[in-house]
């Protein structure tokens, strides 16, 4: 810095002296001063001398601030490394000291870093949003459950083996939330089909599990018995619905039916609450992708593929069932009375009045 500094008053002092000899060859030569001879010869010769100098020096000065700029980006990412080094080796602490935080809610996202491999990180607001979903549906509490994340998590792996590595900031977390997602969509599809079951009567119902005995390993594995239901599945959904959701009204309308449709099958309140938080993630990760364009085709062609095979959502493909739908979304759209608002609606919300009050009390 201190070379910089002693360059630029170089500079300054070359920039006057050859700004002044400039000024007497210019009186010289239009005859307002006129040199003699030898003292013409003397000022062109340091004049150039100057200029020379001056150039040297302003090519030292660049360089130098070049090598000094380079300095300061090296530290300056240095100090961010080690900053978010920081940040993650005191996340435990952080999230044991986050006291608007139930305990459920501190433990799992503890579970959850240990679990995390070394080289993936999430943020505070992130470990905790994972956290929740996972108490949301007691990952902990039920060992069938939390084994199944784990088949469900190898599969959505395997499925990406051959990926290449393209870089899309938001991967890291889906490949937290989409195995949760199809987890979510598999429980709704057993309690659905569980709802529209066939009793019969001369079955035992006390029996719920049959124990089959491995011989090689001697393990007991638990199996659920096939449950017989009315429960005819999921209807299929279309990608266009995502592709134009919020440019058109068809599309988010097809959307708003589907997810009304799914919702007859929930029995209970609780089903219903689940149903909501589940397509929330779904349009939420499906929208993500779809955004994301070809770049995120492997992750959203395992997506699809596990939601199928785990939970039997499935995609329409047929050409012709896709526009005969179009069409019938048409005629639909037309009847509805789009006029109508929710039973309990009201433009200010408990939200807005928070924030006006908030608001008021900076004033």
């Amino acid at each position: 810095m201190y070379t910089a500094l002693a360059l630029e008053e170089l500079i300054k002092l070359e920039e006057e002296r050859v700004k002044f000899e400039r000024k007497q060859l210019a009186a010289h030569e239009s005859g307002e001063s006129k040199l003699t001879r030898l003292a013409l010869a003397s000022t062109e010769a340091k004049l150039e001398e100057s200029e020379e100098l001056l150039t040297k020096h302003k090519a030292m000065l660049e360089e130098l601030l070049k090598e000094d700029q380079e300095e300061l980006e090296e530290k300056a990412r240095l100090e961010e490394a080690i900053k978010r080094k920081k940040y993650f080796d005191e996340q435990n602490l952080r999230v044991k000291n986050a006291h608007q935080r139930s305990d459920d809610e501190k433990l799992e996202a503890m579970m959850i870093i240990d679990e995390l491999p070394e080289n993936v990180k999430f943020e505070d607001d992130k470990l905790f949003e994972i956290a929740a979903m996972s108490l949301d549906l007691d990952l902990r509490v039920h060992k069938e459950l939390k084994e199944k994340l784990t088949i469900i998590k190898a599969d959505f792996k395997d499925q990406l083996k051959n990926t290449k590595d393209e870089k899309i900031a938001e991967l890291e977390l889906l490949d937290f939330r989409i195995p949760i997602l199809i987890l979510h969509f598999s429980v709704l599809l057993e309690i659905f089909k569980e709802n529209y079951a066939i009793k019969d009567e001369e079955e035992n119902k006390e029996e719920k599990q049959e124990v089959i005995e491995e011989a090689p390993t001697e393990k007991k594995i638990e199996k659920k018995k096939e449950i017989k239901t009315n429960f005819s599945g999921f209807p299929k959904y279309e990608d266009w619905w995502i592709t134009e959701l919020w440019s058109s009204h068809q599309a988010y309308f097809a959307l708003f039916k589907w997810k009304a449709i799914i919702a007859n099958f929930c029995k209970t309140g609780e089903q219903l609450r689940s149903w909501n938080k589940i397509f929330d993630n779904w349009i939420f990760i499906k929208k993500l992708l779809n955004d994301k364009g070809s770049i995120a085709y492997e992750y959203h062609y395992a997506l699809d593929t596990l939601l199928f095979e785990y939970a039997e959502i499935e995609e329409e493909l047929d050409s012709k069932n896709l526009e005969s739908m179009e069409t019938i979304i048409k005629k639909i759209t037309k009847q509805e009375d789009f006029t109508k608002v929710m039973k309990n609606h009201n433009i200010i919300t408990e939200y807005l009045t928070y924030k006006k009050n908030r608001l008021k009390g900076k004033k």
